[in-house]
Parts: structure tokens; sequence; C-alpha cells
């Protein structure tokens, strides 16, 4: 009996212990543009003591999704130094009906390890990827960025950047990300697609309320469900 009560309270210790170390946070979002939803998104984050997981997937929906279909879904794993975020592998798979696209990025001792894509690039890559230090994956930036830091250095295995935050005076709780020193990886990539980014959010909440993207001289609504 005393063997069953100790098993039993060392197995109460072990699962309070990971649920007090363990904390997810989730948000449900629309997307839209010019006032049409073309999509829905899920935002994860999970933090577990010194390590975290982001996930982000992406699905058409709404009228556009029976012309064109897509989905997308974004994964970024690491550490957490300092209340900083630090990658160690980011990738994505973005999906239509007739394509699939895979991007691969390794991090290690904060350098780029390695970058692999599916299918292979073409091009002759115009930036050397082992001078590349202290950068981060979009969703690392984003969130140590969600969480006060003030600028961060991005790779997305196609474009590198320096996102920088800027308050909005007349909105203390809305601040937009500026796209700096934009330089594409490759040379069949030649716009500065990426604009810039508004995001808001209510004090002592991870995730953000409301983000726009300014893409391609189109603006995307994320808001939430």
């Amino acid at each position: 009996m005393k063997l069953v009560f100790n098993f039993t309270l060392v197995l109460f210790l072990l699962i309070f212990a990971q649920a007090v170390s363990s904390k997810e946070f989730l948000k449900n979002y629309n997307v839209s543009t010019k006032g049409i939803k073309i999509g829905e998104l899920v935002w994860k984050l999970t933090e577990n003591e010194n390590k975290y997981e982001i996930k982000v997937s992406l699905k058409s929906k709404g009228l556009l999704s029976s012309v064109y279909k897509f989905s997308g879904e974004y994964l970024s794993f690491g550490k957490i130094e300092n209340n900083i975020f630090v990658p160690d592998r980011y990738s994505h798979t973005w999906a239509t009906k007739n394509k699939v696209k895979n991007m691969l990025i390794i991090f290690s001792n904060n350098k780029i390890h390695s970058i692999t894509q599916k299918p292979e690039e073409k091009e002759v890559s115009r930036v050397n990827i082992e001078d590349l230090i202290n950068y981060f994956d979009p969703l690392t930036s984003f969130v140590n960025i969600f969480n006060n830091i003030k600028s961060s250095n991005t790779i997305d295995g196609r474009r590198i950047y320096k996102m920088v935050v800027k308050k909005n005076l007349d909105n203390p709780k809305t601040k937009t990300i500026t796209i700096n020193d934009y330089k594409n990886i490759y040379a069949d990539h030649k716009r500065n697609d990426l604009e810039k980014i508004t995001f808001s959010k209510q004090d002592g909440f991870v995730l953000p309320d409301l983000i726009l993207i300014y893409f391609k001289g189109s603006v995307f609504k994320i808001y939430e469900n």
C-alpha cells in the first residue's frame, strides 16, 4: 500500500512539475485582403522550461478557396536564453494545387548551418550564408518583437532583412515593423516584396490581436477569429 502511495505521489509531482514549467499560447485568426476573407490561420506557441516551439498553420477559406486553394505550415524550434528566443531549426511548407515547396533552415551557434529547399534552387546564392551571425527565422523574430525586442535580423531561406520596431505615438498598443537592409539571396528574387508589418496586442498577452502585412502592394489583414 505504501509503495502504491509513493508511486502515485511521484507521478503527481512529475505531472504537476511539467504543467508548471510548460506554457501554451494559442490564437485563431481570419485572413482577408480588400475586405474579402481568403484564409484562416492558427498560431501556437509552446514554452517548456528553456525550450520553445512555434507553429503557424494557414489554409485557404472563403470564396477564393474554390478558385485557388493553398495551405502553409511554418515551424520553429529552439531555446530560450535570457528571455530571448533563439532558433535551432525552422521549416515551412507551402502547397497549392500544382506545387509544393519546402524550406528547412538549421541554426548552430548563432550561425546558419544549412539551408535546404525542395525543389532545389537553381540560381546561385548572392549571399554568403556562412557570414550571417545572430539571424533568426521569421516566426522567432516575430515572437521576440512581440516580447519587446526592438530589432531582429531575419532570414526566411530566400531573403534576409532586419525587422525594426517603431511605436505609434497615437496608439501605444500598435507598433510598426519596418523592413530594413533587405536583400534577396537568389538572383531570381529581385523585388522587396515585404514592405512593412503593423500589429497590436493587449498588455500581458504574448500573441497579437491584429496583424497587417503590406506585401507586393497589397495589405493582408490577420485578425482574431
